[in-house]
């Protein structure tokens, strides 16, 4: 009986000391050059914690593998930073340089004061198909210091994934978020110029 158990305890210790696969990290990229100025303008902007549904709130990203509502969480394809962060992060850095020629500062992600202007983000969907497209779905809220609602509104949009691989959905789900962005930016200051008059 030892003689039988004694090589299977040697592969077992053997299969403990293999390397496992590394994680590939991702992050969502705003594409939009460091600003620098010498005064930023007296009104603010903040881009409120990003909510997000329960099955993106995860360190695996997310995508679709039919059409039957079937989820995929890739195991070995994960987020570098929290995915309500990096959204965040990315839309804070693409308002910057949107609104700052109008006058208004966004504050950094990092930055909880209260600002003049809130803007609050509800991802509803943000995945896709590997190979396929990705989508995004939002609804945001737009608030003065009062917590008046001055404005809101949803997002939706597609974008083709143009590869196979996970880095390509990233890739696609970056544009989807700088869309949403471009779209948020157009939209808010006609709202931020009635609201400063």
């Amino acid at each position: 009986m030892l003689k039988s158990v004694c090589p299977f305890l040697l592969l077992l210790s053997l299969a403990a000391c293999g390397r496992s696969v590394p994680d590939t990290c991702y992050l969502l990229e705003s594409a939009v050059p460091p600003l620098v100025v010498d005064q930023l303008p007296a009104c603010s902007l903040r881009i409120a914690r990003v909510s997000l549904p329960e099955y993106l709130d995860r360190r695996g990203i997310v995508s679709r593998s039919d059409s039957q509502g079937r989820l995929e969480i890739a195991q070995f394809h994960v987020w570098a930073e929290p995915l309500d962060q990096n959204v965040r992060r990315v839309v804070q850095e693409g308002l910057m340089h949107l609104l700052l020629s109008k006058g208004i500062t966004v504050q950094s992600t990092g930055d909880e004061t209260v600002g003049d202007f809130t803007l609050l983000l509800d991802v509803r969907r943000l995945d896709g198909a590997v190979g396929g497209m990705a989508v995004l779905q939002m609804q945001w809220t737009f608030k003065n210091k009062r917590d008046d609602i001055l404005g809101r509104g949803m997002y939706a949009d597609e974008e083709p994934v143009s590869g196979n691989d996970h880095g390509a959905l990233v890739l696609a789900q970056s544009r989807l978020v700088r869309h949403m962005t471009e779209h948020l930016a157009k939209v808010l200051v006609p709202l931020l110029e009635k609201e400063r008059v």
